[in-house]
């Protein structure tokens, strides 16, 4: 397979998830049959580098974790503690919040790589 056909799979799962994180393993153990593990990591770079994906921290299980965010530039990010939904945050107020924290607090927020953790609606109703 080449490059470009490991990217596009990649793209693909990605777009078609847009509101789940990745874990490299997750990524690893679901094309396992398509690429190889170097292949994953090296295409995974390439599209942060592009910043076709987006990388984040995940504290609590010390790894990193991927979503797709062609579109994550401008507003932040909320993250279900508890199923890893991402919900991406694009409204007035989340702009305001962002400008009265420069404004007034003198700090950027870096919008693309911020995620504000919580719970969801779906995970708070199985509580």
């Amino acid at each position: 397979m080449y490059s470009t056909n490991n990217k596009r799979l990649l793209i693909d799962l990605f777009k078609d998830n847009e509101e789940k994180v990745f874990k490299a393993s997750n990524l690893i153990e679901t094309l396992k049959d398509k690429m190889n593990k170097a292949t994953i990591y090296r295409q995974l770079k390439q599209l942060e580098d592009e910043k076709i994906i987006r990388k984040s921290y995940n504290d609590e299980d010390n790894s990193y974790e991927y979503q797709y965010s062609s579109y994550c530039n401008n507003h932040l990010h909320l993250k279900c503690k508890l199923c890893g939904k991402i919900i991406h945050l694009k409204c007035n107020d989340a702009n305001t919040f962002i400008s009265h924290v420069l404004s007034i607090h003198g700090f950027s927020i870096d919008s693309y790589s911020t995620s504000i953790l919580g719970i969801c609606k779906e995970c708070l109703g199985h509580a």
